[in-house]
């Protein structure tokens, strides 16, 4: 691979005769790797992507990488700051599969029923996958194209047996997957924990005909996309008269994890490799384990490995979504409060690591007037690593309100004392915006994309006058502002008459 390197940014180019261009970086801030995430303060040594990319296919994006992130941020210039802009061209049931092909049940519940998108940073698509328990039994990947802002659809569903069973074994039965689906830049892969799967409402199960065993987690080659192949093995679609040929597109990765209702998970690359940091409840107890999943070179039959490095005692966590503060090495997830475990965040510190002693960290939330703001399990949320804040999206008041916090810590990038944050509602800066209104709730439909600066959100589905079904793709454009300093925050704080307010929700000893 050659390199051009400029004053503003790094440009990728394939070292042949045509010499095309793939895509183009951003100028990098200290301690920042080419997808945007800090590569300071790591929990283990970390190398910046740019000299581990020869060896991973994330800068195979082709043209179209470059023309989607074009669209997208043309879409973007003409927006201010704390406004939305649509960039779906068609309707979400304009790919749904049809006649024979289809999977019955409805469709729509792809997206209605606690529901995640994986953001595909190589190319600029949107991968949403998922169905699930008592909902719909249809395993079909749907890509939605940045280049044209149209639906379309990355494969066929698998048909599964009178108990449920996908009739391959070679695709993962559809699922509830909460905040549950990544994409794996390092990989070129879509990568899905599931959560509640067709048809029990647990993990994801297969059978050689006698015994049942737990599968997965599962990944989805999206090199393999065809809208009129399965996802599985040929004869495996639904329709049974003109057979649709097998995309082998799944690959199940036969890795011993945990239970993944209400799971979150977030992102990072480390040391070259796909890292995602999931949190998991093995009892549903509400007090999840922070986990990190590793992928190995999945092409090159590379294992993937599974560790805790984090566990629940001072917050509770059921349904939420997840981030990583790549500037101050952060897992953070929404919490659940309740009367006595009241905090709106939970922390967990990934410089102390390990799977016994890292607890969580509570953070209270305050609105700008002193009030307590509401955590509410309808939430996304995303880390904006360019304004250093959580920005939280939950689809209600209308649907183009969002929240903002920036992350509060000392100058060593710990938490410390620091465990109330405010948090500032900002209303749209457009009439355009989400009709939102999400009926269980945005989840893993709100992803911040640190090269477009901006947030990808998946709107509701509805129905159209016509009696069709639109999902639409939004992009939110943040806005800009200062960091405060610390002691800025404890002026704040002070004024609010908020210092010294008691950290909430310590479990009992």
């Amino acid at each position: 691979m050659d390199f051009l390197v400029t004053f503003e940014r790094l440009v990728f180019y394939q070292g042949n005769n045509n010499m095309k261009k793939l895509k183009e970086f951003r100028k990098l801030k200290s301690g920042e790797d080419s997808a945007g995430s800090s590569n300071v303060r790591p929990a283990g040594p970390i190398l910046p992507v740019l000299f581990v990319a020869a060896s991973f296919p994330v800068c195979m994006g082709q043209v179209n990488a470059e023309t989607s992130f074009e669209r997208l941020s043309s879409l973007l210039a003409g927006t201010p700051q704390g406004g939305w802009v649509k960039a779906s061209t068609n309707l979400f049931s304009d790919a749904w599969a049809t006649g024979a092909d289809a999977a019955p049940g409805p469709t729509s519940a792809v997206v209605r029923a606690w529901s995640s998108f994986a953001w595909d940073s190589a190319r600029g698509d949107l991968l949403l996958w998922g169905g699930g328990h008592g909902n719909y039994v249809g395993n079909e990947m749907y890509v939605w194209d940045g280049a044209t802002g149209s639906w379309g659809r990355g494969s066929l569903a698998s048909r599964i047996d009178s108990k449920g069973f996908i009739v391959d074994n070679a695709a993962p039965q559809s699922a509830h997957t909460y905040d549950n689906n990544v994409y794996l830049p390092a990989n070129d892969m879509f990568l899905t924990f599931g959560g509640a799967a067709a048809p029990g409402g647990g993990a994801f199960l297969q059978t050689d005909g006698t015994n049942v065993s737990v599968a997965g987690p599962f990944m989805w080659d999206p090199r393999k996309a065809d809208p009129n192949k399965v996802g599985g093995t040929t004869g495996s679609g639904w329709n049974t008269t003109h057979i649709a040929q097998g995309g082998n597109m799944w690959l199940d990765r036969h890795v011993s994890t945990a239970t993944h209702i209400d799971g979150t998970t977030a992102y990072r690359m480390e040391n070259g490799k796909d890292v995602v940091y999931v949190t998991a409840d093995m009892a549903a107890s509400g007090f999840p384990s922070l986990y990190r999943y590793t992928a190995g070179d999945v092409r090159s039959g590379g294992q993937d490995t599974w560790e805790r490095v984090g566990r629940s005692w001072n917050t509770v966590g059921y349904q939420g979504a997840g981030t990583i503060d790549t500037d101050h090495n952060l897992y953070i997830r929404t919490a659940s409060p309740r009367p006595s475990y009241a905090s709106d965040l939970t922390i967990w510190d990934l410089d102390n690591a390990n799977p016994d002693h890292n607890w969580d960290i509570g953070i209270n939330l305050v609105k700008a007037d002193g009030s307590d703001f509401v955590m509410t399990p309808y939430f996304g949320i995303d880390y904006d690593s360019a304004n250093n804040s959580i920005v939280l999206w939950d689809g209600r008041d209308g649907g183009g309100t969002v929240w903002s916090a920036n992350v509060l810590t000392d100058a060593d990038g710990n938490i410390g004392s620091h465990t109330t944050w405010v948090v500032h509602e900002i209303e749209s800066a457009t009439g355009d915006h989400p009709l939102g209104n999400h009926e269980t709730g945005v989840l893993g439909k709100w992803k911040y994309d640190p090269t477009l600066g901006a947030f990808i959100a998946l709107d509701e589905a509805a129905k159209t006058a016509d009696g069709k079904w639109d999902a639409a793709v939004w992009l939110y454009k943040p806005v800009a502002g200062p960091v405060p300093e610390p002691q800025a925050y404890a002026l704040l704080l002070a004024g609010l008459g908020l210092i010294g307010w008691a950290v909430r929700g310590r479990r009992a000893g």
